[in-house]
């Protein structure tokens, strides 16, 4: 079926498919979906990402005045998984700290270390939702919050079951559904 004529005009087809193949052909992996950006800004917040230097991106979030990049460095060892995590301020000044995902506590850390271990847990294919979920989490409870800071410690089992909560009295199952995946891996 085509659909060149319905309310299309001045819109052709043909150059979508040229456009979405290019795209495409950089990878799947985060890096290789990011290409070589070095920095990205939009509304005040600049994001550090894919410093091939530092290894493969595998999550970046921007938030308030402050981003966060998870790198998986060159010599990553999948048996003992530690990140390189690099957190930026306002004025591009640069705090480095290596995570190490075994020693990540969801009950009690900061939101460095839980982006970082979220990130791994997406990448790694064992819960593929979960930097999505902990971003979404991370959102709500800043906004019930009034703000938040990367270094907060915070018990992001709560944190997670709240939400997840919140959507299944909301009538919105997909949405629970989604969290309680997160919350259930968190949970073991």
């Amino acid at each position: 079926m085509n659909v060149n004529g319905i309310g299309t005009a001045g819109y052709p087809v043909t150059g979508y498919e040229t456009r979405r193949a290019q795209r495409n052909t950089t990878g799947s992996s985060f890096a290789g979906q990011m290409g070589n950006v070095r920095n990205t800004q939009s509304n005040g917040i600049t994001l550090y990402i894919s410093n091939p230097e530092d290894g493969e991106a595998i999550g970046s979030m921007g938030d308030h005045d402050s981003s966060v990049t998870v790198y998986k460095t060159k010599d990553f060892d999948p048996a003992n998984p530690v990140y390189k995590v690099k957190a930026y301020d306002a004025a591009g000044n640069v705090m480095e700290r290596m995570v190490d995902i075994s020693k990540v506590d969801p009950n009690n850390c900061d939101e460095i270390d839980m982006f970082a271990y979220s990130s791994h847990l997406t990448a790694s294919g064992k819960c593929p939702t979960a930097q999505k979920a902990f971003m979404g989490a991370k959102a709500n409870h800043d906004s019930e919050k009034g703000g938040g800071s990367l270094f907060d410690k915070g018990n992001w089992m709560d944190i997670v079951k709240g939400i997840m909560q919140m959507q299944f009295r909301a009538g919105n199952l997909n949405g629970y559904l989604d969290y309680k995946q997160f919350w259930d891996f968190l949970d073991k």
